[in-house]
C-alpha cells in the first residue's frame, strides 16, 4: 500500500512540474525553470530506467557543459 502511494505522489508532482513548465514557458510572468526540475527530479524517483536514458541524452550532456553543479544534483 504505501508503494502504491509513494508512487502516486512521485506521478502527481511529475505531472505538476510539467503543466507548470508549460505554463512558465509560455507565459512570462511565471518562471518555468524551477517546475521543469521539480518534474525531472520527481521523474528520476518514480522511473530509474527512465532516468539512467535521460542522463545519456544531448540535453543532461549540455547541462554538465553549461550548468555543472544542477546536472550534479540533477543527474546523480
Amino acid at each position: 500500500m504505501q508503494f502504491l502511494l509513494t508512487k502516486l505522489l512521485w506521478s502527481t508532482l511529475t505531472i505538476t512540474g510539467l503543466v507548470g513548465a508549460i505554463v512558465g514557458f509560455i507565459l512570462p510572468v511565471i518562471p518555468g525553470i524551477p517546475f521543469l526540475i521539480l518534474m525531472i527530479y520527481s521523474l528520476k524517483k518514480l522511473s530509474p530506467k527512465f532516468h539512467q536514458w535521460l542522463s545519456q541524452t544531448w540535453l543532461a550532456n549540455w547541462l554538465r557543459e553549461h550548468q555543472p553543479k544542477l546536472a550534479k544534483w540533477l543527474m546523480s
